[in-house]
């Protein structure tokens, strides 16, 4: 009887240990999976994230500038991440050159052409403008008339990347004091909503910015890169992929280039 016996307590102990095992790998492994409801742009995206993840992380002046402001990194570069995958060089060059004289000579319907790594407007840096003048937020000071003067002296700041910089920090200094009353369920929810309303236009309530933001309709913008995306999937998949990099915690600071090339 005992000779019987104990193969079997064996046998027991070894069907304990292996349920256990099997039982334990659905919690190991949801805790390394993606965010089911992220979905998976890598492919999508392709070299030009990529690339311009790098360009953010070579630009080191430009996470010391917003941390100097007092401004999270990387909230603010997700709400240009989408518009700096859609930046060419030679595009910016040919056609940003015939439309910024367009606009200098023929006034705002010219305005919503976009230049620079930041692919920003004129018709959005005028707003910016006038928000920020409006609400005494800092020392520059802007000429808010509708003249050719005051057209060239934007058109020529948004071709200087601190300028691009200055706009960008304004901007989120903006949509920080409009906003100051939101409690954000998390950064993701925080830069996505920044990212939709960098692409359609701040100045829209929060209603129609949320309606956009999480409606069926793409953001027209993104059909010109055929995409099936919204502006505010790219800024989360930055938050959850890249953003580390640009935080000030983040040993590694931006001294490597991004990692998923």
């Amino acid at each position: 009887m005992v000779s019987d016996y104990r193969p079997s307590l064996v046998l027991c102990r070894l069907i304990l240990v292996c349920w256990g095992f099997f039982s334990f790998l659905p919690v190991l492994f949801s805790q390394t999976d993606p965010d089911p409801l992220l979905p998976d742009l890598s492919n999508e995206l392709g070299n030009k994230y990529y690339d311009a993840v790098d360009y953010l992380l070579k630009n080191t002046w430009m996470v010391d500038t917003l941390v100097e402001e007092k401004i999270k990194p990387d909230i603010a570069f997700s709400a240009v991440i989408p518009q700096m995958i859609r930046y060419s060089a030679l595009r910016d060059l040919v056609e940003g050159g015939a439309l910024r004289t367009l606009y200098i000579q023929s006034g705002r319907k010219y305005s919503h052409y976009t230049t620079g790594r930041f692919q920003m407007k004129a018709s959005f840096a005028e707003l910016v403008e006038r928000n920020y003048s409006r609400q005494k937020m800092g020392p520059y000071k802007f000429i808010l008339s509708n003249t050719t003067k005051a057209r060239g002296e934007r058109a020529r700041r948004l071709e200087s990347e601190k300028w691009q910089l200055r706009y960008l920090v304004m901007f989120v200094k903006l949509m920080d004091k409009r906003y100051a009353h939101i409690k954000w369920k998390n950064d993701e929810d925080k830069a996505r909503f920044y990212a939709t309303a960098f692409d359609v236009g701040f100045n829209r309530d929060m209603r129609t910015i949320e309606r956009i933001m999480t409606g069926k309709t793409l953001s027209r913008r993104s059909k010109q890169i055929k995409s099936k995306y919204r502006t505010g999937d790219v800024a989360v998949w930055f938050m959850v992929n890249d953003g580390h990099r640009f935080r000030p915690d983040h040993s590694g600071g931006a001294a490597t280039g991004a990692g998923n090339n």
